[in-house]
């Protein structure tokens, strides 16, 4: 599974950034508060007690709560994504998914147990997305780039030994997602349950995968 979450790659690309420590601090605080209380429920004073500086302070780098969360969710955007595509790359390579149905498998139980572990921090990032469509510009990019890239190189070996059916890589990534996507969004945005089992939910996902992806012969 991940090495990594969302707050320690984003502790990451902070540390790795110019920002000054009070700076850092700030937006670190903010995430978790955000992700914790809503974005609308929190304070510029909770946020400066939390990063044991002055309101006043937090103004003078950021104008307006808007412009912490402008600050929190670049670096995320242009960082974090990133990163986080090319852990879950380096675990599919390192594990021997020998075929397609081990292969969805792997896939499919590691991003539920990454979207479950992160719900707060996706809850922020999707809110936002709402608010700023030029989001998912950005991220439709990138995530084409590593669909055409190592990704559809292993897609590719499932089609030529006639596993996978011979479909344009962007079709087979939205019905993965779209399969995906109807058990972690419940988990995420609506009523998470103590004794969600991933397992379970990704063993019933790769059985309607397979159906859906597999050649008719």
């Amino acid at each position: 599974m991940q090495v990594n979450n969302v707050e320690t790659l984003f502790k990451k690309t902070l540390r790795e950034s110019d920002l000054s420590a009070k700076q850092q601090s700030v937006l670190q605080v903010s995430l978790n508060l955000f992700a914790e209380q809503g974005f609308d429920r929190t304070s510029t004073s909770e946020i400066a007690k939390a990063a044991g500086v002055s309101e006043g302070t937090v103004f003078k780098q950021f104008k307006t709560k808007d412009g912490i969360l402008k600050a929190i969710l670049d670096p995320i955007v242009a960082h974090v994504v990133p990163m986080v595509a090319t852990e879950f790359l380096d675990e599919l390579k390192t594990n021997n998914l020998v075929d397609l149905k081990s292969f969805l498998q792997y896939a499919i139980q590691d991003r539920m147990t990454f979207a479950v572990e992160n719900r707060q921090q996706i809850k922020v990032f999707a809110q936002e997305i709402l608010r700023n469509p030029k989001i998912i510009t950005d991220l439709s990019g990138k995530v084409e780039a590593v669909v055409n890239g190592q990704v559809g190189e292993v897609l590719q070996q499932f089609k030529d030994r006639g596993e996978l059916v011979d479909w344009p890589n962007m079709r087979i990534i939205r019905y993965l997602v779209g399969i995906l996507g109807s058990y972690v969004f419940p988990q995420v945005f609506l009523a998470p349950t103590a004794d969600f089992d991933a397992d379970k939910a990704s063993q019933e996902a790769v059985e309607v995968l397979m159906r859906g992806l597999t050649p008719v012969k």
